[in-house]
């Protein structure tokens, strides 16, 4: 399927990706590539898939697709989802297997999305065109469908925990069994009531609401634990509507302009730190510290005591034109983040840049990139090819690669 100017898909995915994208970079420069061109820290491997690819997740649709393309690690594998369809790996670039039910996300509420492996059972998040949302709860050693939920709306990423799965539909917060899929309870007055990505932790599940007020329930039966609004009264919230929480000890870190640690008990606010960056992306936690990427204000990344608040470094984003959409990926003590057709590994300790992978196009131009994920040693990333001819020369139309690099 050649390419032989700025086709439609092209200028669709210009302008998404210039923007709220869930892709880290845009395409320079569409219009008669060759092939992507590899520089700085070289791939181990790759792998290209082959399929069609309409650029759209319904075959001959014409509706937007925001972010259909992200990877995830978890176990030593990789998960790695692109126009509605998963694909397990393992580290060394072995496809396990292929399965239908694969993230995607035609919303930009709740900027890029990724599925998620969450105890033991892998989740992914498919939001079609026209408002249905579904939950989709799969086997991570198969891709078979263990249950699906589906109460209508767009979904956020879901939490889960001690048996318990938390999903806000934008309208409620609701409550599922985690072996079912069966709704236990849900919370809310059903009018754009919840925004918020929700988390659960120590018994008890948050969200946010469109008033800005965090608010925790029990995870068993959806009870009202306490509010929070941050603010000098209920009345006037002050949590962002769409804030990304993840829970972690006891502790919920609520991420919007600010991040903030959230005792999961009370409700009372442990400590707030104004220097994280802009991004709809969660927190990453790891080794007592809170990983946070963005652009704004503040640009780069920011590591963040999960006990105190205190920024332990902050590093600068590596493109001062491009953007930090997704959560950094954090492993084998080292940081790293996509951004503009760039790969960036950073030091996990002190923030120094150990090295960058540069995936361009022939004409030069920065290629969309995925998130960032690592497992085992390795650091994946997912790249859009819209190239006529592969490197490898085997290529029909359009595709994608995903490459490996050791940390």
């Amino acid at each position: 399927m050649a390419d032989t100017g700025f086709s439609r898909r092209s200028l669709l995915r210009a302008a998404l990706l210039a923007g709220a994208a869930g892709m880290a970079g845009a395409c320079d420069d569409a219009a008669g590539v060759l092939s992507n061109k590899l520089s700085g820290r070289k791939p181990v491997w790759k792998h290209t898939f082959k399929t069609g690819d309409t650029g759209f997740v319904t075959p001959g649709s014409t509706s937007n697709d925001l972010f259909p393309y992200s990877v995830t690690a978890s176990g030593g594998m990789l998960y790695v989802s692109f126009e509605g369809k998963l694909y397990a790996f393992d580290t060394a670039g072995h496809q396990h297997w292929e399965s239908p039910y694969g993230q995607y996300d035609a919303s930009s509420q709740y900027g890029p999305t990724a599925p998620q492996v969450l105890d033991g059972v892998l989740y992914t998040v498919r939001n079609e065109p026209g408002g249905k949302g579904t939950l989709q709860a799969l086997d991570p050693t198969t891709g078979r469908l263990v249950w699906s939920f589906s109460p209508g709306a767009w979904l956020t990423p879901p939490s889960a925990a001690g048996g318990r799965v938390v999903v806000c539909n934008m309208r409620y917060l609701y409550g599922l069994d985690a072996a079912t899929g069966r709704q236990l309870w849900r919370v809310g007055r059903g009018s754009d009531l919840f925004l918020g990505v929700p988390a659960i932790t120590g018994g008890t599940a948050c969200a946010v609401d469109v008033d800005g007020i965090l608010h925790g329930v029990t995870a068993k039966a959806g009870d009202l634990r306490w509010s929070q609004s941050d603010g000098p009264s209920l009345i006037n919230g002050r949590f962002n509507q769409r804030s990304h929480t993840i829970g972690a000890d006891g502790v919920f870190y609520v991420r919007d302009a600010l991040l903030r640690a959230v005792s999961a008990s009370d409700g009372k606010v442990r400590w707030t730190n104004g220097a994280v960056p802009d991004a709809q992306n969660a927190a990453v936690s790891s080794g007592g510290l809170l990983y946070v990427s963005g652009h704004g204000e503040h640009p780069g990344v920011l590591a963040v005591d999960a006990a105190t608040g205190g920024t332990r470094w902050q590093a600068p984003i590596p493109d001062p034109n491009g953007t930090l959409d997704a959560s950094p990926a954090v492993a084998g003590g080292a940081v790293s983040v996509t951004v503009n057709g760039k790969l960036v590994n950073l030091d996990a300790a002190t923030g120094r840049p150990r090295w960058t992978a540069l995936i361009r196009n022939s004409n030069n131009g920065a290629v969309p990139l995925s998130g960032a994920a690592a497992a085992n040693g390795l650091v994946v990333v997912l790249c859009k090819d819209e190239a006529d001819v592969d490197d490898a020369g085997d290529k029909d139309g359009p595709v994608d690669h995903l490459y490996a690099y050791r940390l």
